[in-house]
């Protein structure tokens, strides 16, 4: 019994990871400024002009193009060690339901180094699928330093990360 509510918490951290991953519309967006502090946040308007975002803690910025070095666009989701940890955690935990299965106690040894090794694989695993979704994490960037024909040729390319889930609460303008 105690393998299966093992197994079914395994399920359930894989298809979190799963469905956390699979994220595709939330985009952190940084602007680097020539005069301003450099502002992370979600993408909220975007014009020939300039950038508007609005930082996590509800503030809304415009950024004109003059004073834009680069824009940062990537994609949310789970980071590396993350993967690393859950990895970890699902080998630990087969481990564990593995050392379960002995009823009778008599192979505490080979147990806990068959549990050490699941551990160990499942943190290789949880490593290799981190670096899987770090270089499939889509990024892109715009160097515009403050070169406005530059700009009016890329800024179309940043409109299909225009989140537009929330609303502002405080206004500053750059």
């Amino acid at each position: 019994m105690k393998v299966v509510g093992l197994l079914i918490c395994f399920w359930c951290i894989c298809f979190s990871a799963n469905s956390q991953a699979s994220n595709t519309g939330d985009y952190e967006v940084k602007v680097f400024s020539y005069t301003y502090k450099t502002t992370k946040g979600h993408l909220k308007k975007v014009t020939p002009e300039g950038v508007g975002i609005e930082d996590y803690k509800g503030n809304y910025y415009i950024f004109r193009t003059k004073d834009i070095i680069k824009i940062k666009v990537k994609r949310r989701g789970l980071a590396f060690g993350q993967f690393v940890s859950g990895g970890t955690l699902a080998g630990l935990g087969v481990g564990a339901a593995i050392w379960s299965l002995d009823e009778q106690g008599e192979n505490t040894t080979e147990m806990a180094k068959l549990t050490a090794a699941l551990t160990v694989a499942g943190a290789l695993v949880g490593t290799a699928a981190g670096g899987v979704a770090v270089v499939a994490n889509k990024r892109m960037a715009l160097r515009v330093n403050g070169n406005q024909s530059y700009f009016l040729e890329n800024y179309k390319k940043l409109e299909k990360y225009i989140n537009h889930s929330q609303a502002t609460q405080h206004v500053a303008s750059y």
